[in-house]
């Protein structure tokens, strides 16, 4: 039985290589495989790592876009309050928000509300009298969001 069986497949094998036509095919269907099948790996991999197709776009807000520092002093504490929603006006749980610039830098994650308090201390040095700070949001599935500039803070007079 073994025998027999060896016997075949050694008559397949002397068929395979006798035939010019598979031994001629066997690179090209082996290198389409492979084409095909790193294809897919890269589909599969690519929707594991980043399972959003098409981010969608935040809308940030803050409760105040100009603060002042009160006169005399070169630094002071504030607390802004940052929403984030979707276009469509939803709010955005989970967003993570950064606040930095002035010596100071601040972050915070939003609630079921898509809001977040962050709570940063800013430092406006002599001779300036105002001073900005930047703020970037990043969400799953949403579009990261960075606006340099976007709270302005001034000394007071």
């Amino acid at each position: 039985m073994i025998r027999d069986c060896i016997c075949l497949a050694s008559k397949q094998l002397a068929a395979f290589i006798k035939n010019e036509n598979a031994v001629l095919g066997l690179p090209m269907r082996l290198t389409v495989s492979i084409i095909i099948g790193t294809v897919a790996l890269i589909a599969i991999l690519s929707f594991i790592l980043n399972p959003c197709l098409f981010p969608s776009k935040m809308i940030i807000s803050v409760d105040s876009i100009v603060n002042e520092i009160p006169a005399g002093n070169i630094s002071a504490d504030f607390n802004f309050t940052i929403s984030v929603s979707e276009a469509d006006g939803h709010p955005i749980r989970n967003a993570n928000v950064i606040i930095k610039g002035l010596g100071g830098i601040g972050s915070g994650s939003t609630d079921e509300n898509g809001e977040v308090t962050i709570q940063i201390t800013v430092e406006i040095e002599d001779g300036q009298y105002e001073g900005y700070l930047d703020v970037s949001v990043k969400a799953a599935c949403h579009e990261t969001f960075s606006q340099n500039d976007m709270i302005k803070i001034v000394r007071g007079s």
